[in-house]
């Protein structure tokens, strides 16, 4: 009787001893230092992006110290943006006709709607990020309407690249108005045309590359008349919004 006696006490003991232990500051810092470990082990082995967002028990941006030690959850939502950013830009540079390189040095990078100077490493979860050649020649490369050293549709075989890459992401061909800056070559955009446009009758085939279908004629289209603006192909990335 007295062994049971004692073994009841040193259970009761246990129980208020663990109990106590839930609710400290050291088992807190062991369960944060817990998922930061996994976290950055992921990281380190290349399974997870460097960017991320933090959630704990649902709450965005608090610290993991603050987990329900009793079911809670903490969560990091990666963000792979920055890192398709670059990745496209690069992809859109090496793959331009470099015959003076003008095309290929006029890529620029916007970030909700703003023109974007720093490293694309930078760019922060959640952003829209546009990729864009701002050369008034670049829609004819594009679509084909100038013959050049390369096939036509840059950005839609970025698209692809990088959709392959970062499957997560929604990334779209697009064509959009600019409404300010400059070119590469110092003009202010949007470039405005000068002259009703021609439709070049080029078409391209991996088979037969660069072919002419039919003699050049100008264009009826309502948006290739003189005093248009110009719009720009653009490879536009975004991101599901979770966490």
């Amino acid at each position: 009787m007295a062994r049971a006696r004692m073994a009841e006490v040193l259970r009761k003991q246990i129980i208020v001893s663990a109990r106590a232990s839930l609710s400290s500051a050291a088992l807190h810092k062991a369960a944060a230092d817990a998922c930061r470990a996994n976290r950055d082990e992921l990281i380190t082995s290349g399974r997870a992006s460097s960017t991320f967002r933090t959630a704990v028990d649902g709450r965005v941006g608090d610290t993991e110290e603050h987990v329900n030690l009793d079911g809670g959850i903490v969560r990091y939502v990666f963000s792979y943006l920055a890192q398709a950013a670059a990745f496209a830009l690069d992809y859109c540079q090496k793959h331009s006709p470099v015959h003076s390189g003008a095309y290929r040095d006029s890529w620029a990078v916007r970030v909700n709607g703003e023109w974007w100077t720093r490293p694309a490493a930078t760019i922060q979860p959640g952003s829209t990020v546009e990729i864009v050649n701002t050369m008034p020649y670049a829609r004819k490369i594009d679509t084909g309407g100038q013959k050049t050293s390369i096939p036509p549709g840059i950005v839609e075989a970025a698209r692809q690249a990088a959709m392959k890459q970062y499957p997560t992401l929604k990334i779209a061909r697009k064509f959009l108005t600019l409404s300010d800056g400059r070119d590469a070559r110092g003009e202010r955009l949007p470039y405005i045309l000068k002259a009703q446009g021609i439709e070049s009758g080029l078409t391209y085939s991996k088979d037969n590359k660069w072919e002419r279908l039919r003699k050049p004629r100008r264009s009826n289209r309502k948006d290739r008349q003189a005093g248009q603006v110009m719009t720009y192909p653009a490879l536009v990335l975004t991101e599901p919004s979770n966490g």
